[in-house]
């Protein structure tokens, strides 16, 4: 009985985990020689769309030679910064 509880408890876990999506983060560094400064560019559902997102953001901005961006996976606010489960460019 209690292996047909743990084998339950672990098919549950990982139906979840395979249904759970993925967010990410996007953020904008105006200059890449100073990370203090970025610009939040919100949440989106795929990479690519936070990508192509981060690169408009500098572009409307005109950092596009010396910007940078960062787009986050799952990311939660933890102290006064974002902490992420992968941060990806």
């Amino acid at each position: 009985m209690r292996a047909k509880m743990r084998r339950l408890a672990a098919l549950t876990l990982v139906a979840v985990a395979l249904g759970c999506k993925s967010e990410w983060h996007g953020f904008v560094y105006p200059d890449r020689d100073n990370l203090l400064t970025y610009r939040d560019i919100g949440v989106y559902s795929t990479l690519e769309d936070c990508r192509a997102a981060a690169r408009a953001a500098l572009a409307s901005a005109n950092a596009t030679d010396r910007g940078d961006y960062e787009c986050g996976k799952n990311c939660r606010p933890s102290g006064g910064i974002h902490v992420c489960d992968e941060t990806l460019r």
